[in-house]
């Protein structure tokens, strides 16, 4: 199954207003006075959700109503309109094709997103989908999931793919990017008068070694740099969700856009397969994620199942390179304080996590060419 390119669906997210770069939580108090100002929610409790590391997140309670996640979104990716229109389009054509998500909510003026005069910071709303994440080692709930993953790809992509604003920074965010050694030197470069540097220099180091072992074949730079389907973009375990009747959604759509398949499928191995402790990866794991996903996604030939390994190494060490840039920079991922004595200390080891899972993978090679 070939699909036709969707270069010509891409639509240019509009300019905004530039948006005051404050990364600081909010409070649920604030949190239930934008539900109330701009959605029109009046009987309602509102609780902090200590999920996700990216976006804050509160569960608004609405009586004998729907419940609903309102979100504060992280300033690091603007207010664009595309993150409100790109997640009612994805809704609009899953639902049709009945395959459950969040369904946007919008403001009472119609908007897709809630921008605050004051701040400018932006919020959204949409409705709560009841689940829990798939078990860590459930080589059946992976399956599962992937399977799922592949249906939602076929939805969004046939006959052709769905229209979707495309974020200014799109690649840079997600995985989309594939990391060159120049990635790690430029880390190095910008925060040379850092206090921190010195202990982050190893793994930076580490970083470019690793990043020379990444292939130049254009058959596998190309799955980076793809923009023909429709893809979710951020398959990571805790954003797909299992329900008690043993349904699945896939939830947190913020960086949808245009890619390769394979980045989905091999995001998912790389979020289910890896472990805190040698060995990293899972094999057996990865096998039922990618047998999973053939049979309900697009097809997969010889020449894209023998790159999987080596598409998950690339995501990997795009890992590893983000976490080591917040590690200096410390402005995107969230600090879990009850397991790390500092966002520079969890930035660091989750870093070095990932450069440890990319060389696993390049010195098991041959071996998982048949996951």
């Amino acid at each position: 199954m070939k699909y036709p390119s969707a270069i010509a669906h891409c639509q240019p997210a509009p300019k905004t207003s530039p948006i005051v770069l404050l990364n600081l939580d909010r409070t649920s108090d604030e949190a239930a006075d934008i539900a109330r100002r701009y959605f029109g929610l009046e009987e309602i409790c509102v609780v902090g959700v200590e999920t996700g590391r990216v976006n804050q997140t509160f569960k608004v309670i609405n009586g004998q109503g729907p419940t609903y996640i309102l979100q504060r979104l992280n300033p690091m990716f603007g207010a664009h309109e595309a993150l409100g229109w790109n997640l009612a389009e994805i809704s609009r054509t899953l639902t049709k094709a009945s395959l459950k998500c969040p369904d946007l909510v919008k403001t009472l003026d119609g908007q897709t997103l809630c921008l605050e005069p004051k701040t400018g910071q932006a919020w959204r709303l949409s409705t709560f989908v009841a689940g829990r994440a798939p078990e860590p080692r459930s080589i059946s709930e992976a399956h599962l999931s992937a399977e799922h993953l592949g249906r939602c790809h076929t939805a969004l992509n046939l006959p052709t793919p769905i229209n979707l604003m495309v974020l200014p920074d799109d690649g840079e965010m997600t995985n989309q990017k594939l990391t060159t050694r120049s990635d790690f030197e430029l880390i190095a470069a910008r925060y040379r008068h850092h206090p921190n540097l010195p202990k982050v220099m190893p793994e930076l180091t580490r970083g470019m070694l690793c990043a020379d072992w990444l292939p130049a074949r254009p058959s596998f730079q190309r799955i980076f740099l793809a923009r023909d389907l429709v893809v979710h973009r951020d398959c990571k375990r805790d954003n797909f969700l299992l329900d008690c009747d043993g349904s699945m959604a896939i939830i947190d759509w913020d960086t949808v856009g245009y890619g390769d398949p394979l980045l989905d499928l091999g995001e998912m191995c790389r979020s289910w397969a890896v472990s805190p402790t040698k060995p990293h990866f899972n094999a057996s794991l990865a096998k039922a994620l990618v047998e999973g996903y053939r049979a309900t996604g697009p097809n997969l030939g010889p020449e894209h199942l023998k790159l999987i390994p080596t598409v998950i190494r690339g995501l990997a060490l795009n890992l590893a390179r983000r976490y080591l840039t917040d590690s200096l920079a410390e402005t995107y991922f969230k600090w879990d304080r009850e397991t790390y004595r500092s966002l520079h200390e969890q930035n660091l080891i989750r870093g070095g996590l990932y450069l440890d899972l990319s060389e696993e993978l390049l010195d098991r090679e041959i071996e998982l060419m048949n996951i």
